[in-house]
């Protein structure tokens, strides 16, 4: 077929569908349907109250697509960017929950301490460990000096058989009388040195080893460094030890009103714990540590073993 014959066929099928290039079948369709809507009453919502002649014309680069909201194009905020409105922080990717380490929750009776790290030992264990260790200290000294101990305890079991009122002048007179011993002040002195020479190698050596003392382990805890929570030095174990310690030495072996001081450091480093935000002690603010809970050391292991 030569390009006349060609376009000549395709002139007469134009004329046999129509001007709507469908075939005669489905042109009278396709008319009636132009009719109905040409029929309909104007809309309301357009501009001159007319059917619109054709579909909108297709997005454009850099233009908001159909059925987007204004303000949510290119160029505008998003969900999840660095912003939500003036002064306000939007609820994506960049929004970080309360958690381990931010301070969430409520607060509670102590104000700062509701919000610190749930990791982070509470004030009443860290209470119970020191008792332990107190009483393992105590327990140590004792037995070492159980000889001379005995004896002044025999010696006030003879006033006390004696006198049947120990507030009478003789009762007073005798129980001044064994204080003022000289054997038994010596006696006393170095069971008192003892202890706290004890209490020095006790808590320094285990905390330079493994974290945690006796106590410590019972109510499953231990000292870490504050900055990364990582195993404590000798150094940093000796500096806490040795802050620790000052109070309690001042406390019961200097006399009054010397002690007072003491007392009053004693009494201020235990109760840092009630309003520190990370519940530490002053002991722990000068040697850069902190006292958390061993079963979340426990879970970090079982997740680096498991990787």
């Amino acid at each position: 077929m030569t390009p006349q014959d060609e376009t000549s066929a395709a002139t007469e099928t134009s004329a046999a569908t129509g001007e709507s290039g469908l075939p005669p079948g489905q042109q009278d369709q396709f008319s009636g349907q132009q009719g109905a809507a040409q029929s309909l009453p104007p809309s309301p919502y357009l501009d001159g109250g007319s059917m619109p002649q054709a579909y909108l014309a297709p997005p454009q680069p850099g233009q908001p697509k159909y059925g987007v909201p204004p303000g949510f194009g290119p160029g505008r905020r998003q969900f999840g960017s660095a912003a939500w409105g003036p002064g306000r922080q939007a609820a994506g990717p960049g929004y970080q929950q309360p958690g381990y380490g931010h301070p969430g929750g409520t607060r509670g009776a102590f104000g700062p301490q509701a919000r610190r790290d749930p990791v982070i030992a509470a004030p009443w264990e860290r209470l119970a460990a020191s008792v332990l260790d107190w009483i393992v200290i105590f327990g140590i000294a004792t037995v070492t000096f159980i000889s001379p101990l005995l004896r002044i305890w025999r010696q006030l079991q003879a006033v006390a058989t004696q006198y049947t009122n120990l507030n009478s002048p003789g009762a007073q007179a005798a129980v001044n009388g064994i204080a003022r011993d000289p054997s038994n002040q010596r006696a006393l002195l170095f069971w008192f040195l003892a202890m706290f020479g004890i209490a020095l190698g006790y808590y320094w050596i285990q905390h330079a080893a493994w974290g945690a003392t006796l106590g410590k382990r019972a109510l499953g805890t231990r000292v870490v460094t504050a900055a990364d929570r990582s195993a404590i030095g000798i150094r940093a174990a000796g500096i806490r030890t040795v802050s620790f310690l000052v109070g309690p030495v001042a406390f019961l072996l200097l006399v009054s009103p010397l002690n007072i001081p003491g007392g009053l450091l004693w009494a201020a480093d235990t109760a840092m714990t009630l309003f520190d935000p990370r519940a530490q002690c002053l002991h722990d603010k000068l040697a850069g540590t902190i006292v958390i809970r061993q079963r979340w050391l426990d879970q970090q292991a079982g997740r680096a073993s498991r990787r």
